[in-house]
């Protein structure tokens, strides 16, 4: 009796001395009485199938998967939080046991997910990775932003004050990228033409830039400088009212969209065609809304999107849906409509499924399956559609494969330009390039790209994308940045650079 209670005390002492777990309920998981607990596995033991340590995840949804060689049970928890636990006893023919987790929701910025792994022995098995939810890149027409350990980094044109440093030398240029000190903990950034959004980890939302349309959501419309071009003070980051849950944002030309974390949307600005979607009826070229409204019809939305007066949404089951302007086919229901047709609702884009996540420019729209395929629709005067020509091709509209596109795994786009990450990590584009350089294919002569071609130079290992109207910015795996395209108002963060540049080749970024 004595030398069992000496053997439990010395138990619990080496298990009060050792790294604690995050989960409170870990021990009584890890079966001690069962056998012995292993706190890693070698990676033929188990092993993380998807997704990638260092991982940037851009939809409100984490699908996650593992392998191991034998029947058990698995336990995925984030942050410490059990989500989810699986008795997998089944192994394939292969001698491979491939466990698909249910999809759950990231908390904005970090997340820490383990996997522990029951054996049939009571051995406990277990990995972990950390992936990161949110936008660390981000660009408008002349202005970019860099999110680095909570804080916005912001350089190049300001008129509008959409730099959010509180004032302005006019409309000159600004190639050093500056600090704002007056937001933290952000984990999540969105520009577009003259306007910037951050979302706080605590899922707040502020925004700053031109505001005539009211699209700065906080209730008014008359923030705008007098004489953009002249130095001044301009209104710095402005917390949105009514808005603690959100998880990503997005901007259009002149309206701005919310996810918030139950999977609705709200939205504010211009709504001349219906791009708030609200339902709203009767409306005129001058049609705003300076506070946030509902988006109606839509539930359990994991991205949203924006262009120049359209929106766009994908929901968990695959599905996208859009709404407001569709002079371009913008709609993808194979109809084009007058610049003042009215969409105020969304509607589901009927030949798409399994769409694993979306991105738009000015007027075009791109979407990734989940076989890596690529589709696009809208405007395509420059090509960005993807789907080959010559000259100015007209809108397509309706979803077209895009062209020698077979292993995507994300698009992005912006202005007249599109570009998909590729699953070995390097990028192509097409579209507009020219004396912009917007591709980065080292060159300015072709003007036009109908089709996918060549990659951008240098670019590997990238795990996340920033795209603007005519430049661009890819953060790698090793954690350096770098930025291609119209170098206007010193938007690439290079003061050593010319400006009113284009960089066909990517040049590196330095963040202060």
């Amino acid at each position: 009796m004595k030398s069992k209670l000496l053997f439990l005390l010395s138990l619990l002492w080496i298990l009060s001395c050792g790294e604690k777990s995050s989960d409170p309920s870990s021990l009584a998981f890890l079966g001690l009485a069962l056998g012995p607990a292993n706190a890693s596995a070698s990676s033929g033991d188990l092993e993380i199938v998807s997704p990638k340590d260092g991982d940037i995840v851009s939809v409100y949804q984490l699908e996650t998967s593992v392998s191991t060689k034998e029947s058990g049970t698995l336990e995925v928890l984030r942050n410490g939080e059990k989500i989810v636990s699986i008795n997998a006893e089944s192994v394939n023919s292969d001698g491979k046991n491939r466990i698909n987790v249910p999809a759950f929701k990231p908390t904005n910025g970090e997340n820490t997910i383990q996997f522990r792994w029951k054996r049939p022995n009571g051995e406990i098995l277990q990995k972990e990775i950390r992936v990161y939810f949110g936008t660390k890149l981000t660009a408008g027409a002349a202005h970019s932003g860099f999110l680095k350990n909570g804080n916005v980094y912001t350089v190049g044109r300001n008129n509008f004050g959409q730099l959010g440093t509180g004032t302005s030398t006019g409309d000159g240029i600004n190639d050093s990228i500056t600090k704002l000190n007056s937001i933290t903990d952000i984990s999540s950034i969105h520009f577009a033409q003259n306007s910037s959004m951050a979302i706080q980890k605590n899922g707040k939302v502020f925004t700053w830039g031109t505001n005539a349309n009211g699209q700065l959501g906080i209730g008014s419309n008359n923030t705008d400088p007098a004489t953009p071009s002249a130095a001044g003070t301009r209104l710095p980051p402005s917390e949105v009212p009514g808005i603690n849950d959100a998880v990503m944002g997005a901007y259009g030309f002149d309206h701005a969209l919310v996810l918030k974390s139950d999977g609705t949307v709200v939205s504010f600005g211009l709504n001349n065609v219906g791009q708030l979607g609200n339902g709203a009826t009767g409306m005129s070229a001058t049609t705003i809304s300076s506070n946030p409204v509902p988006v109606v019809g839509l539930t359990n939305v994991i991205q949203v999107i924006a262009g120049s007066q359209h929106s766009a949404a994908l929901t968990a089951n695959g599905d996208v849906y859009v709404w407001g302007r569709n002079q371009f086919g913008n709609l993808g229901n194979g109809v084009i409509d007058t610049a003042t047709a009215i969409q105020s609702t969304p509607i589901k884009v009927a030949s798409l499924s399994k769409i694993k996540q979306i991105a738009n420019g000015r007027d075009h729209i791109l979407a990734v399956r989940s076989d890596g395929k690529v589709f696009a629709w809208g405007l395509n005067a420059s090509g960005q559609v993807g789907i080959g020509g010559s000259g100015s091709p007209g809108p397509t509209a309706t979803p077209t494969e895009v062209l020698n596109i077979q292993n995507a795994v994300s698009v992005w786009a912006g202005g007249t330009q599109s570009f998909a990450v590729l699953n070995d990590g390097t990028v192509k584009g097409w579209g507009a390039n020219g004396t912009t350089a917007n591709l980065g294919i080292g060159e300015t002569t072709t003007s036009k790209v109908y089709a996918p071609g060549s990659a951008v130079i240098g670019i590997k290992g990238l795990v996340h994308f920033g795209c603007g109207a005519t430049h661009n910015f890819a953060l790698l795996g090793d954690g350096s940045v770098y930025g291609w395209g119209w170098n206007f108002k010193g938007s690439l963060g290079r003061p050593d650079l010319q400006t009113n540049w284009g960089a066909a080749t990517p040049v590196s970024i330095n963040l202060p």
